[in-house]
């Protein structure tokens, strides 16, 4: 089976209507703190917090609760013209210009399409990380209760001709339909409508014979799955072509210069040690280690010198980053032996899986040495996760953690070996950055509702 990609008829905010489309949108919903969601709700009062997270409301019940909001907020938009449906189908393409500390200047483009959904067994479209089931629940009620989709999920594929991208290219020679600067993140946000129905189809044609490999979005993209499924027991003469079959992607060529993946680090808290400055001689027996001491007036000098020496890492080596309380040294945890390590877990993964940062973290540092279980680590009741450096180093340096660990970034192969081996990463891996904004188009999946019948 081939992947099919396709343009479409989107639901979008109207520019006559609305001044400036940036203050309507927001970043994804999985992301969004509670302080964030108060200020995109003051940001504009058609701001797309409102569709994808709804806040909740004392009294909230079966029939009036973030959902139904969700539901009627559309249909008020579209009633009042502030949202309107296009007539012709289109592929849309996103750009995003970016800055990143001690990296410099960078773009990503990309293209905003619908995808037939497939199940994972057809090996087409590849995830690479774990799901949980609370919040893959919280997307199929969303969907379900709209019968929209309001966001799309971040996929990569392996264009090695760029015949895609040189189609998106010559885009920018039109005047964007939306360019807004979002000052939150420093990220310069453009897009186009790409309308040519020949270059649609060369895309769509070229899209056939590539596997899909899932960037972010795996909650998304299994609540469709799910709604699918459903859907297809509800109307089982409704066909290959029902709304329903489909979902909302971001496509962006793994080749592309801009692709770019950041790192999660961990912080731990409520650890029982009796002196976590015990704790860095547990790690000797696995780990080479590296101190570097700081006082008040040379700490920016150390802190440059050990990010350096942990970014320095080359292939097959397994660097960490760690600063445990009440400790004036920066440690760089680096393995030891990697065969060692491998015969050590009792696992059937595969030697690129086991050796991925993210799960030497988890098997080696936080279980066999800091003792956290597997429950522990999916709870978070002793660990959080941060992408902000310097956040996870304050917290600790401010008592409000015991143990900061920072990491390198997973590479863009080893995520693409990992979906290929069919297998999947722990939670927070991966952070493609800069996330793509909600709010520039929208998918209608028609006027069924949780409470259709066939």
């Amino acid at each position: 089976m081939t992947n099919e990609v396709r343009p479409f008829r989107a639901l979008h905010y109207d520019p006559d209507k609305i001044e400036n489309i940036g203050l309507c949108l927001a970043q994804p919903y999985d992301v969004i703190s509670g302080e964030q969601q108060d200020g995109y709700y003051e940001q504009h009062p058609h701001n797309v917090i409102r569709l994808i997270l709804n806040k909740e409301q004392p009294g909230d019940s079966e029939t009036d609760n973030p959902y139904t909001r969700a539901k009627s907020t559309l249909e008020q938009w579209k009633m009042e013209g502030v949202i309107r449906e296009t007539k012709r189908p289109s592929f849309w393409v996103y750009e995003q210009a970016f800055d990143i500390p001690e990296i410099g200047s960078k773009k990503v483009k990309g293209f905003i399409g619908l995808v037939r959904l497939q199940d994972y067994d057809e090996r087409k479209i590849l995830p690479h990380e774990k799901i949980m089931t609370k919040p893959l629940e919280d997307r199929v009620h969303l969907m379900q209760t709209t019968s929209a989709q309001f966001e799309y999920i971040w996929s990569i594929y392996r264009d090695k001709a760029y015949v895609t991208d040189n189609i998106l290219d010559k885009t920018e020679k039109q005047r964007p339909i939306i360019d807004f600067y979002e000052e939150s993140t420093l990220v310069h946000h453009r897009m186009w409508r790409l309308l040519d129905p020949a270059q649609c189809r060369i895309i769509s044609r070229t899209m056939e014979h590539l596997k899909i490999y899932i960037a972010d979005g795996h909650h998304r993209y299994q609540a469709m799955l799910n709604i699918r499924d459903e859907m297809r027991q509800k109307f089982p003469d409704a066909g290959p072509d029902a709304p329903w079959e489909f979902i909302m992607m971001f496509l962006v060529n793994s080749e592309h210069e801009g692709l770019t993946v950041l790192p999660t680090h961990r912080t731990l808290y409520n650890l029982q040690f009796a002196n976590l400055s015990d704790l860095h001689l547990s790690i000797l027996e696995h780990f080479h280690l590296k101190s570097y001491s700081f006082n008040g007036s040379n700490d920016g000098e150390v802190r440059k010198r050990w990010l350096r020496d942990l970014r320095d890492a080359e292939p097959g080596v397994h660097k960490f980053g760690a600063l445990i309380t009440k400790l004036n040294r920066y440690f760089l945890i680096t393995l030891k032996d990697s065969e060692a390590y491998e015969e050590m877990l009792d696992l059937a993964n595969s030697s690129e899986w086991k050796l991925l940062d993210v799960n030497i973290l988890n098997t080696l540092i936080l279980r066999r040495i800091v003792g956290l279980t597997e429950e522990q680590l999916s709870a978070q009741t002793n660990v959080a996760y941060t992408k902000n450096l310097e956040a996870a180093l304050d917290s600790v340096r401010g008592g409000t953690m015991q143990v900061s660990l920072i990491l390198n970034a997973t590479r863009l192969q080893d995520i693409i070996t990992i979906a290929e081996n069919n297998e999947r990463m722990p939670r927070k891996s991966t952070h493609f950055y800069p996330k793509p904004l909600s709010g520039l188009v929208f998918f209608p999946m028609g006027t069924w509702s949780r409470d259709s019948e066939a």
